[in-house]
């Protein structure tokens, strides 16, 4: 695999988002071996806790990388890639296993969306959050906007993603995006407590429990989510969003 790395040791997996050069953005080669690591890795029975994190120390991800999306030409190739996007952030909401997202740096729109569906959030004191889409004349995916809005609520949801504005590590764990802020080179370290205590728990406990908590969120989310991808493909094809990507 070219943009994923993916390596299993002591029953933990760790996910590495590998395109440093692009500060981690998604492509759409990126997301589909993202997708297809955590079908294999839903289905390997060593596995006992999933983490993800990013390559370098400069980004976790960027979001959807622009150069992928100037290519995109038709409605049915925009679509493609929103729904490709769409099921890569899901399959990792509803990944059986405990999952801890490790933020090493900037952490924007649909990357921020990615951690979002992990069950923990560990910030480097670099790191930033932000959700520019509405600045390219795009929008997050619903499967993103829904999570978000569950961690921090609405109103604070339309102000990030209506502003785009950039928060500082602390501002984010003082409002519920993050659950603990460490220095950079502490994060694998304080991950790895946090999964130690995981680990603690029964596997068929832990499963069922994540299935209880998101029950509502999940029905919302297959309820909505590939009306973004239509949303999503109908944006890409008007005026405003040509004009927005040649900038």
């Amino acid at each position: 695999m070219n943009f994923i790395k993916y390596e299993l040791k002591n029953n933990i997996g760790i996910i590495t988002l590998n395109r440093k050069e692009k500060y981690n953005s998604f492509n759409f080669k990126m997301l589909e071996e993202l997708y297809s690591v955590l079908q294999q890795a839903k289905n390997n029975k060593e596995l006992k806790l999933l983490m993800i994190t990013g390559a370098g120390k400069k980004s976790f991800c960027s979001g959807v990388d622009l150069n992928q999306l100037k290519v995109l030409k038709t409605i049915e190739e925009n679509r493609e890639f929103a729904e490709q996007l769409e099921k890569t952030v899901y399959s990792l909401f509803v990944f059986p296993k405990p999952t801890i997202a490790l933020l090493n740096g900037y952490a924007l729109g649909g990357g921020y969306g990615l951690a979002a569906t992990c069950d923990y959030r560990i910030l480097s004191e670099k790191a930033k959050i932000g959700f520019p889409a509405v600045q390219i004349g795009a929008i997050m995916p619903v499967t993103c906007t829904l999570i978000v809005s569950s961690l921090i609520g609405e109103g604070r949801t339309k102000n990030l993603m209506l502003t785009g504005k950039l928060l500082e590590a602390k501002e984010a764990l003082n409002i519920g995006l993050a659950d603990e802020i460490v220095e950079p080179e502490n994060m694998m370290q304080a991950a790895k407590i946090v999964a130690n205590q995981m680990l603690k728990a029964g596997e068929i406990a832990i499963e069922m429990t994540k299935k209880t908590v998101n029950i509502n969120l999940l029905r919302d989310i297959e309820t909505h989510r590939l009306y973004a991808a239509d949303n999503f493909a109908y944006l890409s094809q008007t005026k405003d969003w040509r004009e927005r990507m040649k900038k």
